[in-house]
């Protein structure tokens, strides 16, 4: 059994963030709880899909929708919130090399990212993943590609990263620096280059499987990204308010759940999604220290298949 699938069955008995957020339950041949932290895999095809994938788009819908179920076409909501952490501030990181990029500190400096505290302690929180579950539908993710940009600041947008299983990963730069990004887990024939100031095309990568990666980079080693690979698209990360939004949710008494890896801390809630409302859903995460900051920063390795 791979390191990965004991991790996810160790993080969480919500399986609703690697893998059963698209398995419809009520389908047949849907996994169960005990297979709840196998990581399905497109079957092998030399077909390949539009957009330069090496997997194939009928690989890809044998995987998110093995049923072969219609497209959900009935009314739906929003859920929307605020993800907060209670406990310490969030420790420095040791020995990373900001020399390249000073401004890059703010992004990568912390195990993880918070706004200034409430009247009760809680923090907003960045960088949490978010996801819908709990549903019997078939929704389709509408984008090939989710786009990132680094920043003039060498930092990412978010230190989180969510795609839909078949989904690519575009990753473009505005910076002044070279970026040469990296997914754990991937193989790579050559190293690509994002070029300084959007100076040629993104670099583009296409995750094998459903699970957690680890970006990282080969010429600016203070990066580290966890990318969470999801079996549907009703998903998102919280930004630097710690505020989400997901939209188009099904209508029905459903599954909200939220996760921050850096702090190892999940809480999941029910939500009952009404046609064109907006249901407000907030998350309280708990951050416990570990005597080594780093061991949590690096806690990502762990998802490497």
């Amino acid at each position: 059994m791979s390191r990965l699938v004991l991790r996810l069955r160790r993080v969480s008995r919500v399986a609703w963030l690697a893998l059963a957020v698209a398995c419809h339950r009520d389908a047949p041949g849907a996994p169960s709880e005990s297979d709840a932290g196998a990581v399905p895999t497109a079957p092998a095809s030399a077909a390949t899909a539009p957009g330069g994938s090496p997997i194939p788009r009928a690989s890809v819908e044998a995987v998110v929708n093995p049923s072969k179920l219609p497209v959900y076409s009935g009314p739906t909501g929003s859920v929307e919130g605020t993800v907060f952490v209670r406990g310490p501030q969030a420790p420095e990181i040791p020995q990373l090399d900001f020399r390249n990029c000073p401004a890059a500190i703010d992004t990568y400096a912390k195990l993880f990212r918070t706004g200034p505290a409430r009247e009760d302690g809680l923090r907003p929180v960045a960088d949490a993943v978010v996801v819908v579950t709990g549903y019997s539908d078939y929704i389709p993710e509408k984008r090939e590609a989710e786009r990132v940009t680094i920043g003039v600041n060498c930092g990412y947008p978010s230190r989180t990263i969510a795609l839909t299983f078949g989904q690519r990963l575009e990753i473009a730069n505005d910076s002044k620096l070279g970026f040469a990004p990296v997914l754990s887990g991937t193989f790579h024939a050559a190293t690509l280059i994002a070029p300084p100031g959007q100076a040629g095309d993104p670099v583009k990568l296409y995750p094998p499987r459903a699970g957690h990666f680890v970006l990282g980079d080969q010429l600016q080693p203070f990066v580290r990204e966890t990318v969470v690979v999801l079996l549907q698209p009703l998903h998102t990360v919280s930004d630097l308010s710690g505020h989400y939004r997901i939209d188009g949710v099904p209508v029905g008494k459903l599954k909200v759940g939220a996760q921050l890896d850096w702090i190892r801390s999940e809480e999941q809630k029910d939500v009952d999604v009404r046609p064109n409302v907006v249901e407000s859903v907030d998350f309280a995460l708990t951050y416990t220290p570990q005597s080594n900051p780093i061991a949590n920063w690096d806690s990502g390795i762990r998802y490497i298949p």
